[in-house]
C-alpha cells in the first residue's frame, strides 16, 4: 500500500492536532534539524515531541520549518498550489 507524505506548517498546527497525535511524525527545525517522535501538545507559540527515547522536545514555532508523516490511508490531500 502507498504512503503519501504530509507537510503541516507550523500555522496549521493548531488546526490538525489530533491528526497529528495519531501519527508518528518529523519536526523539521528551519536550521536542518530533525527530531522525530509523537507530538504530545502544541498552543500558539510551540509545540511538545516526545522522541522515541520518552525524551520531551519543547520546539518554538519560530524554530519549526514544517512537520511531515506519513499517511497510510491513500487519501491525497489537498494541494498548496493552486494550479495543481
Amino acid at each position: 500500500m502507498s504512503k503519501r507524505l504530509i507537510r503541516v506548517l507550523p500555522h496549521e498546527i493548531r488546526d490538525n492536532q489530533s491528526e497529528l497525535q495519531k501519527h508518528v511524525i518529523n519536526a523539521v527545525l528551519s536550521n536542518g534539524n530533525t527530531l522525530f517522535g509523537r507530538l504530545q501538545a502544541a498552543d500558539n507559540t510551540g509545540i511538545v515531541l516526545k522522541d522515541t527515547r520518552d525524551h520531551l522536545h519543547q520546539i518554538a514555532l519560530s524554530e519549526l520549518y514544517e512537520l511531515v508523516y506519513d499517511d497510510a490511508r491513500g487519501i491525497v490531500p489537498k494541494s498548496r498550489h493552486p494550479t495543481i
